[in-house]
C-alpha cells in the first residue's frame, strides 16, 4: 500500500512500510531459522534476497494490504514484521499476521504491543469493524500476544495442518472494533 502507510509509534516501537532497503541477511536469516519460522507456513520454501524482495513489492503493490517492518525505536533495529490484510473493503474485516524474527526480542511483550498498534490503526484509521489471526496451538506465546491486545477465540480447527510433532490443530483468533475500543477504558 505503497505512497500512503503511515508510521505507527508506541513508546518503545515504530512500524513503517518494508522497503526493499530493509531486506538485509538478517532478515533473510530469520525466514531460514527453524526455531523463527516452525509456526509460519513461509517455513517450507527457502528465502534468499529475490524472494523476500519479490514479497515485499507485491505486498506494496496491493492496495488490500498493509506490511510494517517493526523496529526498536531509537536504533531503528529491525526485528520483525506485521501484515494487515488482504483488507476486504465491504465487510470492513482483515487479517493479521506477525513475526518477531529476532531471537533477542522474544519475550518482551513486543508481540502485544505490536497487535495492539496495528489494531489501533485498523479500527480507529482504516475503520474496520473485525481482524482476525490464526495461530498454531503450540504457539502458545502467540495466543497469549493476541489474548492480551482483546482478542478472543472464535474456533479451533483440529489437526488443520502438518507440522513437525506430526499434525497440529489452528485457533482462530478475532477482535471487533467495540472490544478493543472498550480495554482502553478498563
Amino acid at each position: 500500500m505503497s505512497t500512503t502507510s503511515p508510521i505507527l509509534k508506541s513508546d518503545r516501537l515504530i512500524l513503517k512500510e518494508l522497503i526493499s532497503s530493509d531486506i538485509t541477511q538478517q532478515y533473510i536469516d530469520w525466514l531460514n531459522d527453524f526455531e523463527v519460522n516452525k509456526y509460519l507456513e513461509l517455513r517450507y520454501m527457502n528465502h534468499d534476497k529475490n524472494t523476500v524482495k519479490d514479497f515485499v513489492d507485491a505486498c506494496r503493490n496491493r492496495e488490500s494490504e498493509f506490511l510494517f517492518g517493526i523496529f526498536l525505536k531509537g536504533s531503528m533495529k529491525h526485528i520483525g514484521n506485521i501484515k494487515l490484510g488482504p483488507i476486504n473493503k465491504y465487510h470492513k474485516r482483515a487479517d493479521i499476521g506477525l513475526i518477531i524474527g529476532d531471537k533477542d526480542c522474544w519475550g518482551k511483550g513486543f508481540a502485544k504491543e505490536v497487535i495492539s498498534m496495528i489494531s489501533q490503526f485498523g479500527f480507529n484509521q482504516l475503520k474496520l469493524a473485525k481482524l482476525s489471526a490464526g495461530c498454531y496451538e503450540n504457539n502458545i506465546g502467540s495466543k497469549k500476544a493476541f489474548e492480551k491486545s482483546g482478542y478472543q477465540i472464535e474456533g479451533f480447527l483440529r489437526s488443520h495442518v502438518k507440522s513437525i510433532n506430526g499434525r497440529e490443530g489452528i485457533w482462530k483468533m478475532g477482535c471487533l472494533a467495540s472490544d478493543f475500543n472498550a480495554l482502553k477504558y478498563k
